[in-house]
């Protein structure tokens, strides 16, 4: 089954979609969110962050602490790589665990407690380097990729279809499609980490990839009127440019082919 999530944003009077299918990772049908998942860590992703901004979540899965490196870690961006790394890393995050002991010092019983927290405020040393606490989280919203949206949208060629709104009446726009490996736009979200163990620090790395599968642009309805916005998934995200004055939507898209149907052959800017 085909992984997708989207972009949508709109200039002037004209609202854009761009919809990316990803590689090595899950989609929940529910939410729209790309999951991955291994041996230590799970990373959630979500293209509705506010400002253009992708969201992603770090859960640490083991008993052990893993050290998130900024600095060699990078959005690349058709083959351009972005780090991570800043001056002040604003995180925030959740504990959940248990704590086991000895209840008597005297006796060979054991007690266990349950622990929850929760924390957030910035890494400040080192800079470069942010600390996951056993069985916890951090999260934030990166990049803003609103001008690439832009910019591959307007530029790619596309195909007049049929879409219908929330109360079912069809409006035009203009859609195109992309095969991987032919796609204009593609990232590859690279990270590498370190598992505290026995004094030691264990590297590794990880790479999850996405790449735009289709795009569309419509100005003839209202944002809030077309349903994938409207259910307000975690897998679309909307921008509006209206006038010199930005505006941001959120909201969602599965599967876009199923509600457009091609109504001329003719390519158009």
């Amino acid at each position: 089954m085909p992984i997708c999530c989207a972009f949508l944003l709109s200039a002037c009077s004209s609202n854009y979609l761009m919809t990316f299918n990803g590689g090595n990772l899950k989609k929940s049908e529910e939410n729209g969110t790309f999951s991955f998942n291994n041996d230590t860590i799970q990373i959630d992703y979500s293209f509705a962050g506010k400002e253009g901004k992708v969201y992603m979540k770090i859960e640490n899965k083991l008993d052990k602490p893993i050290l998130w490196d900024l600095k060699s870690s990078a959005l690349v961006i058709n083959n351009k790589a972005f780090s991570y790394a800043a001056e002040s890393v604003p995180i925030k995050g959740q504990i959940d665990g248990s704590v086991t002991g000895f209840r008597n010092k005297d006796l060979s019983t054991f007690s266990e407690d349950w622990v929850r927290g929760y924390f957030n405020g910035s890494i400040g040393l080192p800079k470069d380097i942010v600390l996951i606490p056993p069985h916890a989280y951090v999260d934030g919203s990166y990049f803003d990729l609103r001008n690439d949206v832009k910019e591959i949208t307007t530029s790619s060629k596309k195909d007049k279809v049929y879409m219908y709104d929330m109360n079912g009446k069809s409006y035009a726009v203009k859609l195109a499609k992309f095969k991987q490996g032919e796609s204009p736009y593609n990232l590859r979200n690279f990270l590498s980490y370190s598992v505290l163990s026995d004094g030691q620090a264990i590297s590794k790395t990880t790479e999850q990839q996405f790449y735009v599968e289709q795009l569309w642009q419509t100005g003839a309805v209202s944002l809030n009127n077309i349903i994938e916005i409207y259910t307000k998934r975690s897998d679309v995200m909307a921008y509006k440019e209206k006038k010199g004055q930005d505006a941001l939507l959120v909201g969602g898209v599965v599967a876009l082919t199923a509600a457009a149907v091609a109504i001329d052959d003719k390519q158009v800017n």
